[in-house]
């Protein structure tokens, strides 16, 4: 079982992701912002953070940003979650062997096979 954070402001994000997550074993936390994110991030143990970049006030890539900028964060396993292409976000995100790429709308398929992916590399 994983513990996972799940930032994006889309409460059916919140809803359908979790379900699915927890109905595969993992502990799955919502926030609805950067900033909660980061602060949950810095405060808890946790195995994965799935992130949404379109988000107000702290954008996806800003929270990234701090979420490497801290020790204990840096290494942590993000999965990016946006409508954007990859490509269209390559000169905003630096990339990691600790970040991957999801797009929206999910597909649950390849959420819980980049879910698995990312615990296990």
């Amino acid at each position: 079982m994983a513990e996972i954070l799940l930032v994006d402001d889309d409460t059916n994000i919140h809803q359908i992701a979790s379900l699915f997550l927890e109905s595969s074993g993992h502990r799955v936390v919502c926030v609805s912002g950067g900033a909660s994110g980061v602060n949950y991030a810095l405060h808890n143990t946790l195995d994965l953070i799935i992130l949404d970049i379109a988000m107000p006030v702290m954008d996806g890539v800003e929270t990234l940003n701090k979420l490497r900028a801290c020790s204990n964060t840096k290494n942590l396993p993000v999965l990016i979650m946006s409508v954007h292409q990859e490509h269209e976000l390559d000169d905003k995100i630096t990339r990691d062997l600790h970040t991957s790429f999801l797009s929206k709308p999910i597909d649950m398929n390849k959420l819980n096979a980049a879910v698995e992916h990312a615990l296990t590399s």
